[in-house]
């Protein structure tokens, strides 16, 4: 590392990427949006570079170091390129980004070691914003991001760790894991279904939780039909992120979030949607505890700083990390992230058709955003059997909502 270039710690979240990143899950994040016409290279491109110099931690590679990897400032010039992998695949670039095109789509694939769903959203925002404002002479002044770059890049779990915050230790039962054939060489295959916001909203409304909480409940349902008896004897497990952004007063564009784990036990053949839904809301509710967020987030850091960790050299504590890691997938079935609303001004509204997200996993992953009065619901898996996928999407067509799905290649060939 040179004198003279900005470094910056790995966040707290951050730290488990790195050793546990592999072929068949890179840590990668996927946004893409689809627009009425098609992508005009030349202007992506200066979009992206004036996008960039309001993000300059984006311009970071990640470097090891002899206890802990970092990023590093580089000179390195992103440059937008068409695209050619499958998606979640990996980055054909030194960066933690990139930004490809096809027809008319645009796609903004970030390692999760740099950023999380949140902060990945702002900067995608902030690029589309700049793209359409060149390519069709938009006059909008509207700032996107009001945060500075000190906002941007300030590690949020050390401004808010609490070293005298009382901690809890709680080892959680192994979940049901998910099993099936693969796809060949990892490959990720992507089933998204849109649908109207206000619609599920109402629908959830009704049904007294969340839009998230009746996904969740959805999803457990879903299961509920493709295990067997023996397999229902153990929990199901969904990993939910918290944006801690919404918690506590922060603007980064770094990794900041929690996780909660919503626990269903199956004691039915048939069980009721509703007492699905009245559980998985009860859990929700606790978990979104301020108090339940701090000593959550406070246990993690401790973890970090405990001394005798901090001394231990990189390629012990990757081993360390990697154990972990596997222990903890143990006790999961799934994650599902709601990452929020893509936000852009009314003068944008006439150029965009459908804004969708999607993230590599270990087994399968449920991916949800909204624009205006579509939500897109994206499942990435790794499975070549998709009963999960068209259990969850024909329910809810059950509740008589207008469902257009996409996917990719590996579901077409079959």
């Amino acid at each position: 590392m040179t004198k003279h270039n900005k470094w910056y710690k790995l966040d707290n979240a951050a730290k488990i990427f790195p050793p546990t990143t592999s072929s068949s899950n890179p840590k990668i994040f996927r946004f893409s949006i689809l627009l009425k016409e098609e992508i005009e290279p030349t202007n992506l491109q200066k979009a992206l570079d004036i996008t960039i110099e309001d993000f300059p931690i984006f311009k970071s590679i990640l470097k090891k170091g002899l206890f802990w990897y970092y990023l590093e400032e580089s000179i390195t010039k992103p440059k937008v390129k068409e695209e050619t992998t499958s998606p979640c695949e990996k980055l054909n670039t030194p960066l933690l980004f990139e930004v490809t095109y096809f027809k008319n789509k645009i796609n903004l694939e970030v390692y999760h070691a740099l950023s999380d769903g949140a902060g990945c959203l702002t900067f995608f925002e902030n690029l589309i914003y700049n793209y359409l404002k060149i390519y069709y002479n938009i006059q909008d002044n509207t700032i996107i991001t009001k945060s500075s770059e000190y906002e941007k890049e300030v590690d949020s779990f050390n401004h808010y760790y609490n070293p005298k915050a009382k901690i809890k230790l709680k080892n959680r039962k192994k979940a049901y894991n998910l099993k099936g054939k693969w796809y060949p060489e990892g490959k990720i295959k992507i089933i998204s279904a849109s649908t109207s916001t206000s619609k599920l909203k109402e629908i959830a409304k009704n049904c007294q939780t969340t839009i998230t909480g009746l996904l969740i409940s959805l999803t457990i349902k879903s299961l509920e039909d493709i295990l067997s008896i023996k397999e229902k004897k153990k929990e199901i497990s969904i990993t939910v992120p918290i944006n801690l952004r919404k918690i506590f007063k922060s603007e980064t564009v770094r990794n900041f979030f929690s996780v909660t784990n919503i626990t269903y036990k199956f004691t039915n053949q048939n069980t009721p949607l509703e007492e699905i839904i009245k559980e998985v809301d009860k859990q929700l509710k606790r978990s979104l505890n301020k108090d339940v967020i701090y000593t959550n987030m406070t246990k993690m850091i401790w973890l970090e700083n405990f001394f005798v960790i901090r001394l231990v050299p990189l390629f012990i504590k990757n081993k360390i990390l990697n154990f972990f890691y596997k222990e903890t997938m143990k006790k999961q079935t799934l994650g599902l992230s709601n990452v929020g609303i893509f936000k852009l001004p009314k003068s944008c509204f006439p150029y965009i058709d459908n804004v969708l997200v999607m993230n590599s996993t270990d087994a399968i992953e449920i991916c949800v955003i909204s624009y205006e009065d579509t939500i897109s619901i994206s499942c990435s898996s790794h499975f070549t059997n998709s009963e999960l996928e068209k259990n969850l999407f024909r329910m809810l067509r059950k509740f008589n909502l207008d469902i257009t799905i996409y996917t990719n290649d590996l579901e077409r060939d079959d």
